[in-house]
């Protein structure tokens, strides 16, 4: 069984495009867990009693050896780090709520619409405290990580050269607000649904011009047997703030081109799997309340098929009998399975997603030798 200390991880920004790993875990799967929209609340305590439980259930899924944990954004609510208690928010939205021995992982985040209300670079600066979990090199950044499988699937101890299989996970998290736009509205306002704003200025414009050559290059370059892209928006959505048009434009093609395994988000309260013209798309936006109601299923492009959602029949109705949730994701060399999970752990839903095909592989290595 793996443990903490030997997988193999590879943090690289938008700076840093490609470093190979020096070696490889020996594990027949890598576990691990995803949360979105969980950052607690802007007046004491800093936290809700959902997300306080929702990190007990965390806890105990991650017991089986989770490697690490995707943050998607949202990361202090309701209006981001403002410059006045950021520390003690720090500490009680983050620290104290996720205390558990089994979550002293790192911690992989990106940033949602309601960070960039306040000081994002702040939360960016966390990442350079000595011995901190929290892991937020830039905005846009990936995260390597390879473990060896002998043919049953068994851990084994022996090395790549005793003809054991080379996993290799790949995650791209991307800033979707860079993309798509933000705009700060009190969460009792009529327009607090709408959909992103999109792009209002030329700095804006150009931003996402840039991050998406990024994206674009890195999703190239990757020979990852899995290759997950993970965002704060959602590319399509059935919950109340619906489809995020400029990554259905922008984004989407591009996944579809290159053979991703799935697209992961956050942003809406509710969880979800959605199919669409062979690409699997993940929402988990549970990590501190639930949930939101499925008002913009009927918006979902035909053709699809939605295989889940938990939702409310309304927002906040409580019917849906969930408080929170969070996913979790175990890597094999056969399979990806994906779990999603309420507040306490329990399982509501799991899918089985497969290697990319070696065409997909191959063309990424001509690229990145180009």
């Amino acid at each position: 069984m793996m443990t903490r200390s030997t997988i193999t991880s590879i943090v690289l920004s938008s700076l840093v495009l490609s470093t190979p790993p020096t070696s490889a875990s020996h594990t027949d799967k890598l576990r691990f867990l995803a949360i979105g929209d969980w950052g607690g609340q802007d007046e004491y305590p800093y936290y809700t009693e959902e997300q306080w439980e929702v990190a007990q259930g965390m806890a105990k899924v991650a017991s089986d050896d989770a490697a690490f944990v995707l943050a998607l954004g949202d990361n202090f609510y309701f209006h981001g780090l403002q410059g006045i208690d950021d520390e003690e928010r720090y500490q009680a939205t983050f620290e104290k709520v996720y205390h558990q021995e089994e979550l002293q992982v790192p911690w992989y985040l990106i940033g949602g619409n309601h960070d960039y209300c306040g000081n994002i670079e702040k939360q960016i600066e966390f990442t350079k405290r000595e011995g901190t979990r929290w892991t937020f090199p830039d905005y846009n950044h990936r995260i390597v990580k390879e473990f060896i499988v002998n043919d049953n699937g068994a851990s084994t101890s022996d090395g790549p050269d005793d003809g054991h299989d080379v996993v290799k996970l790949e995650i791209i998290m991307i800033d979707t607000v860079q993309l798509a736009g933000h705009e700060c509205l009190n969460e009792m306002s009529v327009e607090y649904f709408n959909p992103p704003p999109g792009l209002l200025d030329e700095i804006s414009f150009n931003k996402a011009s840039m991050t998406l050559s990024w994206v674009k290059k890195a999703i190239e370059q990757s020979d990852a047997d899995y290759l997950i892209v993970a965002g704060h928006y959602p590319i399509y959505s059935a919950c109340s703030h619906g489809n995020t048009m400029e990554l259905i434009r922008d984004l989407d093609p591009m996944l579809k081109e290159h053979g991703v395994t799935a697209y992961l988000s956050g942003h809406e309260h509710c969880q979800f799997h959605f199919q669409h013209d062979g690409m699997d798309y993940f929402l988990t936006g549970t990590g501190h309340d639930c949930c939101y109601g499925s008002s913009q299923r009927e918006k979902l492009p035909s053709g699809g098929e939605l295989k889940y959602i938990l939702a409310d029949s309304h927002d906040y109705s409580g019917d849906s009998g969930a408080r929170g949730g969070f996913a979790s994701f175990d890597v094999g060399r056969d399979e990806l399975v994906v779990r999603l999970h309420k507040e306490d752990g329990e399982a509501l839903y799991d899918a089985v997603l497969y290697p990319r095909s070696d065409h997909f592989k191959k063309a990424a290595t001509v690229v990145a030798t180009e």
